[in-house]
């Protein structure tokens, strides 16, 4: 009698492991789709802040007018963004800058130019973010535009026209 009892435990311990691991097999590739997620959700943050950090530098250095008397402004304000988003490694990233006479920024502006002293100046960043993380890219759209922007009035390099 003693021994049936002690064959019956052993098999039910075997059927316990059978379970668990059937178990771990159904979930185990939830875990790693949710990790993926994470570090996907971590990436495409990070690209969004890059891209944000990057027009507020490009703001930031078109309001000082460094570059007007030589012609080189635009250039300038170009390579200081786009020194920032050499982080961004994939995607494509357009800079626009566009400039409006007075400080309500109605309308679209002027695009392509900075501005004069003590007008409003806008530097936009887009970046097309490709998500790269298996099985979640699959579920996410081809191409994210991540879009950042940052308006400021030009510093007075020389009297402001009242």
């Amino acid at each position: 009698m003693n021994r049936s009892l002690h064959k019956k435990s052993t098999n039910n311990a075997g059927s316990r492991a059978g379970i668990t691991t059937v178990e771990l097999g159904l979930l185990l590739p939830l875990v790693f789709m949710l990790i993926m997620g994470i570090i996907e959700t971590g990436v495409l943050c990070y690209s969004w802040l890059t891209v944000q950090r990057a027009a507020h530098e490009g703001v930031r250095f078109a309001a000082t007018g460094q570059g007007y008397e030589e012609g080189t402004r635009n250039t300038l304000i170009e390579q200081a963004t786009a020194s920032m988003l050499d982080q961004l490694n994939n995607g494509q990233k357009v800079i626009t800058i566009r400039s409006w006479p007075d400080h309500s920024a109605t309308g679209s502006g002027i695009e392509g130019n900075a501005g004069e002293p003590c007008q409003l100046v806008e530097v936009q960043v887009a970046y097309k973010y490709q998500p790269f993380t298996p099985l979640v890219s699959n579920m996410l759209p081809e191409i994210i535009t991540l879009l950042g922007s940052g308006r400021k009035v030009n510093e007075p390099w020389y009297p402001c026209d009242s």
